[in-house]
C-alpha cells in the first residue's frame, strides 16, 4: 500500500498529497545529490554528512530512504532501469513471445539510461563505475532474463531452473561487460556498433526475428 492509500484509509486527504509531495522533493534531491556525487568521483568515498549537505537535508532523513550513499545509487540507478523493464514486460506480454523488435528497442533505452548517467558509469578505474555497470546493471538484465525465462516466454535448449540461472547470467554479464568496453572506446563512439556486437553474442534460440 502507498503513502497515499494509507493516508487516504485514515482520512488525512489533501495532507497526505502534501506529504506526498514532500517525499518527492525529497527522493529528487537524493537522488540528484547521489548521482552527481558519484559522477565526480568513487561514490564508496562518499560520507552520508557530505551527501546530506549536497541534497539540502538532514541525515535522519536520509536514513528513511538508505542506509549508505551506495545504496542510494544503486537505488536511484535501478528505479530507472525497473522502468524500461516494465515498458518491456508490458510489450512482451502483448507479443507473448520475445522477439528481436523488443530486445533491440530495450538495448536501446537500457544504453539511453547509461549515457544519460554517463560520468557515474564510465569513469574509467572508479570503484562505483565497476560497481554501476557489474552490478546493477548486471543484475537488473540478468532478473530480467529470469523472469523472461520463468514466465515461458523464451524456451532455452536445457530447461529448468539451474540452466536458466546460467543463461542468464551469460546474457547480462555479456551485455555489461560490453558497454563497459564500449564506453572506455575513444570518442565518437559508435552505438550501432555496440547494439550489434551485442546482438551477435545471442544464442540462435534466443530473441528471434519477427515472422513476415
Amino acid at each position: 500500500m502507498t503513502v497515499r492509500s494509507r493516508a487516504a484509509d485514515k482520512g488525512f486527504g489533501d495532507g497526505a498529497e502534501a506529504e506526498d509531495a514532500r517525499i518527492e522533493r525529497t527522493r529528487a534531491r537524493l537522488a540528484a545529490a547521489v548521482l552527481s556525487l558519484a559522477a565526480e568521483r568513487d561514490i564508496t568515498s562518499v560520507s552520508v554528512s557530505e551527501l546530506t549537505r549536497r541534497a539540502g537535508i538532514n541525515r535522519s532523513t536520509f536514513y528513511e530512504h538508505a542506509r549508505t550513499p551506495v545504496e542510494l545509487l544503486t537505488r536511484v540507478l535501478s528505479c530507472e532501469l525497473d522502468m524500461v523493464r516494465r515498458r518491456g514486460m508490458d510489450q512482451l506480454e502483448r507479443d507473448g513471445l520475445l522477439l528481436r523488435d523488443l530486445t533491440r528497442s530495450t538495448l536501446h533505452a537500457i544504453l539511453a539510461h547509461v549515457l544519460r548517467h554517463e560520468d557515474v558509469y564510465g569513469g574509467v578505474g572508479r570503484a562505483s563505475a565497476r560497481f554501476a555497470l557489474r552490478v546493477v546493471l548486471a543484475e537488473h538484465i540478468e532478473q530480467s532474463m529470469l523472469t523472461i525465462f520463468r514466465d515461458g516466454f523464451v524456451s532455452p535448449p536445457l530447461p529448468g531452473p539451474e540452466a536458466a540461472a546460467l543463461y542468464a547470467a551469460q546474457l547480462a554479464h555479456g551485455a555489461a561487460g560490453a558497454v563497459e568496453a564500449w564506453l572506455h572506446l575513444p570518442g565518437p563512439r559508435d552505438e550501432r556498433m555496440l547494439l550489434a556486437a551485442i546482438e551477435a553474442m545471442y544464442p540462435p534460440w534466443f530473441a528471434p526475428h519477427r515472422a513476415l
